[in-house]
């Protein structure tokens, strides 16, 4: 169970007045945390509540497009006409954690299914709503014998057994769910489809690993939540094109033990 802490009416003031500020405080105490991050499921919890709490309101305020979302959905026939519809920021980076922002311009659209090796990560969706379809790495690639593991072509190596969890909607709206964690394998493997025009939401990954690596499921069928499945790995989708979003981003922090 998270503390929540219920801010003084000068806080408010101060989130409305600089958000930036605050943005910034908020994610220096990412960093500082995600320094001393220790593995365990404590300090995964921490870092977890500090992004879970962080009033999306202050996120909004440096949204490209701040319209109503009423006007927004009336202009849904342009918005399928411009290109790509995914933005992108990175918003800051050191040897411990990376926070980055995406936005999906309607809904559909979706960041392909991929992975974060090795790390753990929080997600928060501060407009909008996703639908989140996840799987826990089971191994490094798919089971064999010795002899078999010997003559494995390289399609084989760049196959991954996995088990589906189902699926996770995060929306914005108050009382619903709007943050989630995943683990180095815990629903490490993972896809994001927007479901409502201007969806926008954060990541907050830590430790830093270099890349991700996109899959597709072998099996066609449907899929129930915990059945076993291999998911072939495969380069980049073309159609993932990302442009860039205005955002702000942060040097560096110096921070001391």
């Amino acid at each position: 169970m998270y503390a929540w802490n219920y801010a003084s009416e000068s806080q408010v003031t101060e989130r409305m007045e600089n958000p930036t500020r605050v943005l910034q405080m908020m994610i220096r105490r990412i960093a500082m945390l995600s320094k001393r991050f220790d593995g365990s499921p404590e300090s995964v919890s921490i870092i977890h509540s500090v992004v879970a709490n962080f009033d999306s309101k202050v996120l909004q305020q440096f949204l490209p497009n701040r319209f109503s979302r009423a006007v927004n959905i009336m202009f849904e026939s342009a918005i399928k006409d411009s290109s790509g519809g995914i933005q992108y920021a990175d918003v800051y980076k050191d040897e411990y954690c990376h926070v980055n922002t995406f936005g999906l311009s309607r809904p559909g659209l979706k960041i392909p299914l991929h992975d974060h090796p090795d790390q753990n990560a929080v997600m928060k969706v501060f407009q909008g709503s996703v639908r989140i379809r996840s799987f826990t790495i089971l191994d490094e690639k798919s089971a064999g014998t010795e002899e078999e593991e010997v003559s494995t072509s390289r399609q084989e190596i760049d196959q991954i057994r996995v088990r589906y969890e189902g699926e996770t909607v995060l929306s914005s709206r108050s009382g619903e769910i709007h943050s989630a964690v995943l683990g180095p394998k815990n629903g490490n493997i993972h896809e994001v489809v927007a479901l409502e025009p201007h969806t926008y939401f954060c990541d907050f990954f830590f430790p830093v690993t270099p890349s991700c690596h996109y899959y597709v499921p072998v099996q066609l069928e449907p899929l129930v939540a915990g059945q076993t499945l291999v998911l072939q790995q495969i380069p980049c989708p073309r159609s993932f094109i990302c442009d860039n979003m205005d955002f702000p981003s942060f040097q560096k922090f110096n921070i001391s033990d």
